[in-house]
């Protein structure tokens, strides 16, 4: 007989229902951070452990079945290493005598295109390790914090001479950190420094095959092409710009930049007025298109009579002179040293081919819809345009027919050099000299003058990380081994212009404010945002958003230790920074005396924005604009024509001739150095992880002003938030197929000059 179980009251039942539910959903500790939804969702479970992968998904991980057919990002190290010995590209140090260094005698023949890319980014990568572990080793760049007294600071952090170097040459890089102790030449560590830095003066060099060393199927390409011009014995029977867009589409590299391995020339009209003109405001070096004024309106009337471009008369002298801006390369002759002003600017490295230079002015329209529009291009300025080769537009605005462009190939050839003119203008001064080298005169200064305890050193040292090493190894290796292979002028010229940019570089000219001014854009967020014009330049909303916002934080933090004026102006340490900045080892003049605390915010968010917002503009779109060479090359391949005549006649196979299509070597080199310099900032180096970092370390510090710092941090993470959807909605708010901008996302811009 079955016996029937008593039933639980009603209250045991509802506790044995309430201790099942919270087993089943404990109750979070109060007292414990809670994840957001986010995270929460991104965070593994049992179940997600336990679940084994789909066929249809592990499938697509497995490798290519053939062995050739497998993508390879890079070297594996070890083989990498263990080929570098076999080809004895390695420099001896003579064991009984240290002083005898011998250089690697090695070198690389023959080589496949692709392999020498991977050799050539490993070996890059190599070459900054070396000089990273240099300046370990020095105390430059530490890997663990090391305290240095003021004195120990001024003897580690030395300028090199300049404008002379002791021996009365010209100094070829403008002043910077001496990193090889004259004092050590010799001794164990100056054994290492010396062979190690003799390595990386050649590495790069020593592999990259000559140019009939490429080996592969990138060779064979351009031998068939070859092969059908010959036979046709006609140019046009060779290769077309159409099979340099179609080899683009199907042999890029593995993305690693912020366009995940795109270029332009993945667009159908790259070559367009619109794409031309876009890339001014939002390209690679959107920092230098300035309001003509009248001398080059002048200048461009006369062209426009000279060439009897009536249309164009009519139209310039009907425009309003404010809408018309220019790319100003007339200067190039002056800054590389050549005082006669029609010279031919060419070069011809060793072991290298011919190579020409121009100095294009490029002069635009900006409509008040906000399209810019191209009218006219001064192939290269030879001291007046009565001197100088210029081409009109044949579109007169930018809604005029688009339907022959592609095959206007004066026009085209025109904005070829006027791309020319901006690499050398961007790569050279814009990115190399006024980003990098700057902030490295800014970073020894700075060193020299403060102690490491005084609230701007404090302020500016977290935007100094890896700059130094890397801008040693660009010194040691991409300038002398890299970009003299791949321009129109000397290793000379090359120092020549870059120390022309430094001289001529105005440090307060070029707060954002001031210089949107001075080039003829309002320079506030009401002023760019109050009609369509400006729509189109993005950068000079981002950066100018970016500037407030950490102008604001630099005000905030300063004010913690600066109460007033006078605490600026008698701050010894401050007056010395100046002194060394303005007459001493930095040798620039432009930067200002500091007596007030405005004038000292300004100075120190100058200091900021150039390791930040400025370096992170003009450097990490540089794959996406540069790696599809003939968009944007360094140099021309054939002299440029010498009269108006020459070139309206210019045909397809003249554009192909002037561009690396068919020089394997310098369009690798041409191509390496954008893949080299825009890899993606890791997430930990970007402007809002360094905000969080502040506020996760001084939030539960329990002094007043550590409080305050907190607080600061807080708020300026909170703005660099509201920035980050201010760049999407301005670059949004460009026009319709308008590519999108958004380099200066605060969680993209990079918290130093890191690459």
């Amino acid at each position: 007989m079955a016996v029937s179980r008593p039933k639980r009251s009603l209250a045991r039942r509802a506790i044995a229902f309430v201790k099942k539910l919270i087993h089943k959903h404990p109750i979070s500790d109060v007292s414990l951070p809670v994840p957001t939804a986010t995270q929460a969702a991104s965070r593994p479970d049992k179940k997600s452990i336990l679940k084994h992968p789909a066929k249809k998904d592990f499938l697509k991980q497995v490798v290519p079945e053939t062995i050739g057919d497998c993508p390879l990002p890079s070297f594996d190290p070890g083989i990498f290493h263990s080929e570098l010995l076999d080809l004895k590209l390695y420099p001896e140090v003579d064991p009984n005598d240290p002083k005898n260094i011998k250089e690697p005698e090695g070198n690389v023949r023959e080589g496949t295109y692709l392999g020498t890319q991977l050799a050539l980014t490993q070996a890059y990568e190599r070459v900054e390790q070396t000089f990273n572990s240099l300046f370990d080793v020095l105390g430059i760049e530490p890997t663990f914090p090391r305290y240095l007294s003021l004195e120990q600071k001024r003897n580690t952090y030395q300028f090199t001479p300049y404008p002379n170097n002791a021996d009365g040459t010209p100094a070829e890089f403008p002043p910077h950190l001496q990193h090889i102790p004259v004092d050590q030449n010799y001794t164990v560590f100056g054994v290492f420094n010396t062979a190690g830095l003799l390595e990386t003066a050649v590495i790069l060099q020593k592999l990259i095959p000559d140019e009939d060393g490429f080996l592969g199927r990138t060779k064979q390409w351009l031998l068939e092409k070859a092969r059908a011009a010959a036979y046709g014995g006609e140019p046009e029977k060779g290769i077309t710009i159409q099979d340099v867009e179609d080899y683009n589409r199907f042999h890029r590299k593995i993305g690693t930049d912020i366009a995940s391995g795109g270029n332009i020339g993945l667009l159908d009209d790259w070559y367009s007025d619109r794409r031309f003109a876009e890339q001014q405001f939002t390209g690679t070096n959107p920092t230098t298109i300035t309001q003509a004024g009248k001398q080059w309106i002048g200048e461009f009337l006369t062209a426009a009579r000279t060439g009897g471009y009536n249309e164009w008369i009519s139209a310039l002298e009907a425009a309003d002179p404010a809408s018309l801006f220019v790319q100003d390369g007339s200067y190039f002759r002056n800054a590389v040293g050549v005082s006669d002003s029609t010279a031919v600017l060419h070069h011809k490295q060793p072991g290298s081919d011919d190579n020409w230079c121009v100095g294009a002015v490029s002069l635009f329209q900006l409509y008040d819809d906000g399209k810019l529009h191209p009218v006219a291009i001064c192939i290269d300025y030879r001291g007046s345009m009565e001197a100088s080769v210029t081409i009109f537009n044949k579109r007169l605005t930018p809604r005029d027919s688009t339907r022959t462009e592609k095959t206007d190939w004066p026009w085209r050839y025109a904005k070829t050099c006027a791309q020319v003119t901006d690499w050398m203008r961007h790569e050279l001064t814009v990115h190399l000299t006024l980003a990098h080298l700057v902030e490295e005169a800014i970073i020894v200064g700075t060193n020299r003058s403060l102690p490491m305890e005084h609230p701007v050193y404090r302020l500016l040292s977290p935007h100094w990380y890896k700059t130094l090493s890397v801008n040693a190894a660009a010194r040691a290796t991409l300038v002398p081994q890299v970009i003299v292979e791949i321009v129109g002028i000397s290793p000379e010229q090359c120092h020549s212009f870059i120390r022309h940019a430094y001289d001529n570089y105005d440090f307060v000219a070029n707060y954002v404010p001031n210089d949107l001014a001075r080039r003829g854009f309002p320079n506030t967020a009401e002023g760019l945002s109050s009609s369509t014009r400006y729509r189109n330049y993005a950068y000079a909303k981002d950066v100018l958003a970016l500037w407030t916002v950490l102008r604001s934080y630099v005000s905030e933090m300063l004010a913690l230790s600066y109460p007033s004026d006078e605490s600026v102006a008698q701050d010894q340490y401050i007056q010395a920074w100046c002194d060394e900045m303005r007459q001493g080892g930095a040798h620039m003049s432009s930067f200002p005396e500091i007596r007030d605390l405005e004038a000292l915010t300004d100075a120190i968010t100058m200091c900021i924005h150039t390791a930040t917002s400025f370096h992170s503009a003009v450097n990490y779109l540089q794959n996406f604009y540069q790696a599809f060479v003939i968009a944007k090359p360094p140099m021309l391949c054939t002299a440029p024509p010498t009269s108006l005549s020459a070139l309206q006649q210019m045909k397809e196979h003249d554009l192909v001739a002037s561009l690396p299509i068919n020089r394997q070597r310098q369009w690798l080199l041409s191509a390496q150095v954008p893949w080299l310099l825009s890899f993606r900032a890791p997430q930990d180096r970007s402007l809002l992880n360094y905000a969080a970092s502040m506020w996760r370390v001084y939030k539960t510090k329990k002094g007043r002003r550590e409080k305050m710092v907190a607080e600061a941090s807080e708020r300026l993470y909170a703005r660099l938030r509201e920035t980050q959807t201010a760049v999407w909605e301005n670059s949004r708010a460009m026009e319709k197929g308008s590519l999108p901008y958004m380099v200066l996302d605060p969680g993209n811009t990079a918290v130093s000059i890191l690459i």
